[in-house]
């Protein structure tokens, strides 16, 4: 897949949550939330935190965070996040993921988060997430790692999607699932 493929994607992804989603738009928001790396990264994840940041995508769910620091904090969460969280900015950044786990969560779908976290790999899974309100929703999770020019970790990135069902097969939905792509071709 090339840049321009990649760029259709997105935005025929784009497109089709604002017929879908009840996402609120932050066009015109002058608090839209936009991440900038503190780190240089390499072009190819450049390329994906620009996509995620352009006009069009505010509803995409996306968080980043810092491996280098204790606990492996959320360092930004996009409007998308808090959206479909119904956290705040503020009380995101600085947690970790886990917040969004709860007691009926599958332990093999978090050991399958954890091992990819330690391997430094990408993983895609749907998993049972629970919202500030306590409601729950079924996250298809996407998990890579944004790398330094030298190819060295420098965040983390996860791209969440609510969906309907736990069932396997439904990656098209989520926008990392693209970047995979990219990394693969």
């Amino acid at each position: 897949m090339n840049l321009s493929q990649l760029r259709e994607w997105l935005s025929w992804i784009s497109e089709a949550a604002a017929d879908d989603c009840s996402f609120a738009s932050s066009e015109g928001n002058e608090n839209s939330l936009i991440f900038e790396p503190e780190k240089r990264l390499c072009e190819r994840d450049y390329v994906i935190i620009d996509m995620l940041n352009s006009t069009g995508h505010e509803y995409v769910s996306f968080c980043v965070t810092d491996p280098s620091l204790p606990d492996n904090p959320i360092i930004f969460a996009s409007q998308g996040f808090c959206n479909l969280t119904g956290y705040d900015y503020d009380e995101v950044v600085g947690r970790n993921c886990r917040f969004l786990q709860g007691a009926e969560t599958d332990r093999r779908d978090i050991e399958r988060i954890s091992q990819a976290l330690k391997a430094e790999i990408e993983c895609s899974v749907n998993l049972l997430n629970y919202k500030k309100d306590g409601t729950t929703f079924i996250n298809e999770f996407f998990l890579t790692q944004l790398r330094t020019p030298t190819r060295e970790l420098a965040y983390f990135i996860g791209i969440q999607v609510a969906v309907d069902s736990q069932d396997p097969g439904q990656m098209p939905s989520n926008p990392g699932w693209v970047y995979t792509l990219g990394n693969h071709v």
